[in-house]
């Protein structure tokens, strides 16, 4: 429960970072220079860019975080990874979209299903408890 809010914070914070860089973007006159570029809009451009990289890292590695938790498979195919083209070599891929989304619902699934545990155990363990005082209060009489 706790890692699910710390994520969700942390989350907040990229998710803030990036849209101030998309405001900035936004906020950049479209006017071209004498050579034909506009290098402000052009540098802008790349900060939102590395902004949503940044962010869809955190994102997979919170994700196969997850995966390892619940034992659940993490894609291992090449067409399910992506490496940005600007990328260095020390630089990590993330989950592309489609992998992303098969890997949440696996992991919710698996969530789910420890939760049906869990809770079948519970609740068998207070019928029983209810059961036991209802006994006590019988015999009390």
């Amino acid at each position: 429960m706790f890692d699910e809010l710390r994520y969700r914070w942390a989350l907040r914070k990229y998710l803030k970072h990036y849209k101030s860089a998309r405001d900035l973007y936004k906020q950049v006159p479209d006017e071209i220079d004498a050579e034909g570029m506009n290098f402000p809009k052009y540098q802008a451009g790349k900060a939102v860019n590395f902004r949503t990289t940044m962010m869809d890292q955190f994102r997979s590695e919170y994700l196969i975080e997850q995966a390892r938790r619940y034992h659940v498979p993490i894609p291992d195919k090449e067409e399910d990874w992506y490496l940005h083209p600007y990328a260095t070599e020390d630089e990590e891929r993330y989950l592309t979209a489609a992998a992303a989304q098969k890997l949440r619902a696996d992991i919710r699934a698996e969530q789910k299903a420890d939760w049906e545990y869990w809770a079948a155990r519970v609740t068998l363990a207070l019928a029983l408890v209810g059961s036991i005082f209802g006994v006590l209060a019988y015999f009390k009489k």
